[in-house]
């Protein structure tokens, strides 16, 4: 037998279990894409540059105050590369100030508006039309984005069907046991993406997120309320301390 064939039923119960873990997931969680700002822009701008920087300003942050940051910026200076391009960077960080980290994303912002123009491509359609890989290597090469960034904006643009991993994501995902703590970025989506479904990642990535804000918490998750808790390694070990 092929390692390949060997390694078929463990992927099969890997799908099977990402699908029970989202059927429970749909059950409780009601997604409002207001909530979650990459999301929302995406769904109301359909540009890829607003999502972009809309993207960045969530680093580290919560929706809710990069949302506002957001607004903010489109409304004193305007989430337009041409405009962001000319703006002064103490001017940029003083209108996303809510989001924190307003230099360092200031700059961010900046760079990838002056990308943008230099390409000839300030809406960034050119780009996406590429592909992935193009979209990777040419968003990785800019001081202040990383792969989770990138990822966010492909799958909330409907450019790949993967699960961007952030806090929440991996937090999930450790607890549940569906990988390993302590893996890389790329580990974790590889893995995730073996989980769930083709057409329903990028679901799972804000129904992940979704859960870990309200019951998966870092501190105090509500594990005795959980609807994942009967498949969760965390849950079990707890309960043996006990």
């Amino acid at each position: 037998m092929s390692g390949g064939d060997s390694e078929d039923p463990i992927r099969e119960v890997r799908r099977r279990l990402g699908a029970e873990i989202l059927a429970r997931l749909r059950g409780v969680h009601r997604l409002n894409v207001e909530e979650f700002v990459s999301s929302y822009v995406s769904t109301t701008t359909g540009s890829p540059f607003r999502v972009l920087v809309a993207t960045v300003l969530s680093q580290n942050s919560t929706d809710r105050a990069a949302m506002k940051a957001y607004v903010e910026l489109d409304r004193r200076i305007g989430v337009v590369a041409e405009k962001l391009a000319e703006a002064d960077v103490r001017r940029i960080a003083r209108a996303i100030k809510v989001a924190g980290l307003s230099e360092q994303k200031a700059r961010t912002i900046r760079r990838l508006a002056t990308l943008s123009l230099k390409l000839r491509d300030p809406e960034l359609r050119g780009l996406l039309a590429k592909g992935p890989e193009a979209v990777r290597e040419t968003l990785l090469e800019v001081k202040g984005i990383g792969p989770k960034t990138v990822d966010v904006l492909l799958s909330s643009t409907g450019s790949l069907d993967t699960i961007p991993v952030d806090t929440h994501v991996r937090r999930v995902s450790e607890r549940l046991g569906l990988v390993e703590e302590g893996s890389s970025y790329e580990e974790v989506r590889s893995r995730l993406e073996e989980v769930f479904p083709e057409g329903s990642r990028y679901e799972a990535h804000l129904l992940l997120i979704a859960h870990g804000r309200s019951v998966c918490r870092s501190r105090r998750p509500l594990c005795e309320s959980c609807v994942l808790s009967d498949l969760c390694d965390f849950y079990r070990s707890s309960r043996r301390g006990m």
